[in-house]
């Protein structure tokens, strides 16, 4: 005879459980626009449905689909903000005591409705990134303005030296304005043609949809970063320019250099008392935003190389399973499972050396490109290439001795742009080899000079930690309820036990990785009969331990997309909710054949 009582807590559980678990257990389906492997799924439905069509693989299409439109928003602005330089003071100078020679008119205007384009082509392609304008509408205006822009300073730039109609005056030399204006039409001809490959990859090779993906978080956040820091150092180089009675074009040049921390300081050091009290917050406040910015740059790498990395590995591993398939046992295989393993280790470590490695190629590359363009510009100082060298290394580096500065009008426009480039390339690269050093000192020097057996310290968050209290009440509430039916032994008691377990291990971090005999117990129990299916069966059925549906097995593969290698979310919680939608089932079948 059936006890309501025990009926009714048994319904109040699973009333309580479905509420607890649709609440606040992590849901794959609704985290599937965040982390790693998240981004990795996406790019794997991607990648088959161009396959289909022949095209080429989607991490060729990548850089036009995703990296070429966040490096045209991001140095965007900072193209704006040279063009402003190239409009304050004229191109041409009297050689003998630097005193300027003014433009004519014609020549104003078309500077500035270059830069007028070019700020309308900037909001145009924000207003893209955030789909407040079609594609099809905001990418060709964005194209045509920034060439647009690029071609309005390039004729006056070609005509300088020989047509402009400047008093005849034959020993000039040309101002910052000048130059900067040069390094603002290359930037601009550089984003429209990046932004016309990614159009081209999407009308003409039909590589990806002809729109902007909604940007993830660490890319939205890169870009706004990137605009505060470039307003930032503008607007502060403007306020110490009035306060200092600096030209703005020395006054950004101080700004950039104080702000990357190289701190030459023999050129422009402050000497009012409002320069030196403005100075601290100043200060504190750009070198943030720099880190911040830095920070993104290099989260947006990493991310990027681990998703690189699973795909190439998960395409691999596959290949060897898809002819397994057809076996009784094959999505549970413990080789699969190991394979899984290998590709979560790989997936860790390889980003890291290719990280590494690219980020010392780049600051290479900026070191020596960089001594050489500083060895031209600054031959009226009569450097040395090897001086160049040397200085472009005390820049990179932040040391900044003050010894050797760029002086020439070319110099000190290249050094904003260069340093801004370069400086936070050398930053990333340091972290990196830190990186790598505390995983060595970690994994195996420490191991070896101080042993320990103590187990590392989980530290999970405060909310993560009042869900998995909660599960873990829940868990002991089923279990109570099952062992007063005198179903102690049950599977719902065994499934609630379990669940308790890993409830504590939710959030965990670092993340808790399980062997390969917890996971078949696991499993065993995900797949396992309930009492009332057992009476339905054969006598000579499998017995609970080895009972599996192969109905709900055959729903996954560990290097599926619904196993946990994929799923976005951890190992604990990956297991917690398949035990936890058992759980339900079970309890549902229990009140239902009441």
């Amino acid at each position: 005879m059936n006890d309501p009582s025990l009926e009714q807590s048994t319904q109040s559980s699973y009333e309580s459980a479905a509420l607890t678990l649709n609440a606040k257990l992590p849901n794959a389906a609704k985290d599937n626009d965040r982390g790693i492997l998240a981004a990795f799924r996406r790019e794997l439905e991607q990648d088959e449905k161009e396959e289909e069509v022949g095209y080429f693989r989607p991490k060729r299409w990548w850089f036009t689909s995703t990296a070429f439109p966040l490096v045209a928003g991001t140095f965007g602005p900072l193209a704006n903000v040279l063009s402003i330089c190239a409009l304050l003071r004229p191109w041409r100078l009297h050689a003998a005591d630097g005193s300027a020679i003014s433009d004519p008119g014609w020549l104003n205007a078309i500077t500035a409705l270059s830069l007028a384009l070019s700020l309308i082509a900037n909001v145009v392609l924000l207003a893209n990134f955030g789909h407040a304008m079609r594609y099809s509408i905001a990418q060709p205006l964005t194209i045509g303005f920034w060439y647009l822009a690029s071609i309005l300073l390039i004729v006056p730039l070609g005509m300088t030296k020989t047509t402009l109609g400047l008093p005849d005056i034959p020993a000039y030399a040309m101002s910052q304005s000048y130059y900067y204006a040069i390094i603002s039409a290359c930037i601009y001809t550089i984003l429209a043609t990046l932004l016309a490959l990614n159009a081209m990859g999407a009308y003409i090779f039909h590589a990806y949809p002809a729109s902007f993906k909604p940007l993830t978080l660490p890319q939205r956040t890169l870009m706004l970063q990137t605009i505060f820091y470039v307003v930032y150092l503008s607007a502060g180089a403007g306020v110490f320019a009035r306060i200092e009675g600096w030209e703005y074009l020395d006054s950004i040049y101080w700004a950039d250099y104080t702000l990357l921390t190289i701190g030459i300081g023999s050129d422009f050091p402050p000497k009012t008392h409002a320069g030196h009290a403005l100075l601290i917050p100043f200060a504190v406040g750009g070198i943030t935003l720099l880190g911040l910015v830095i920070g993104s740059i290099r989260g947006l790498l990493l991310e990027r190389g681990r998703v690189k990395v699973v795909r190439r590995t998960v395409t691999k591993e596959r290949e060897k399973w898809i002819a397994r398939m057809d076996e009784p046992d094959a999505a549970w295989k413990k080789e699969e499972w190991e394979a899984m393993r290998r590709i979560q280790r790989r997936a860790e470590t390889i980003p890291k050396y290719y990280a590494l490695g690219s980020s010392m190629f780049t600051f290479l590359l900026v070191w020596f490109l960089g001594a050489l363009v500083f060895f031209f510009t600054e031959a009226a100082q009569s450097w040395t290439y090897f001086e160049a060298l040397y200085f472009s290394y005390t820049t990179l580096l932040t040391i900044g001795y003050g010894d050797f500065f760029p002086m020439s009008n070319a110099g000190k426009p290249f050094f904003v742009v260069w340093s801004l480039i370069a400086v936070p390339t050398v930053t990333i690269m340091i972290s990196n080899v830190g990186d790598m050093l505390v995983g060595w000192v970690r994994g195996g020097l420490l191991r070896v000079i101080m042993p320990t057996t103590d187990p590392e310290p989980q530290h999970v968050s405060e909310d993560v930690r009042r869900m998995g209290s909660d599960v873990e009440h829940l868990g002991h509430a089923v279990e109570k309820a099952e062992e007063e039916r005198g179903r102690g032994s049950g599977l719902g008691a065994q499934l609630a036990r379990e669940v308790s377990r890993l409830a504590r291990e939710v959030g965990s971090k670092p993340a808790v990785e399980f062997g390969w005999e917890d996971m078949e117990r696991w499993l065993e129990l995900i797949g396992a009969r309930t009492d009332t299916q057992e009476q339905g069966a054969d006598a000579g059925g499998p017995s609970l331990r080895h009972a599996r549906s192969g109905e709900r097995r055959g729903e996954w593969t560990w290097l599926g997309k619904e196993g946990p290698l994929l799923s976005g979310l951890s190992e604990a919680q990956w297991v917690l909710q398949k035990l936890c939608d058992r759980l339900e089932e079970v309890l549902q079948e229990e009140i239902g054949s009441k």
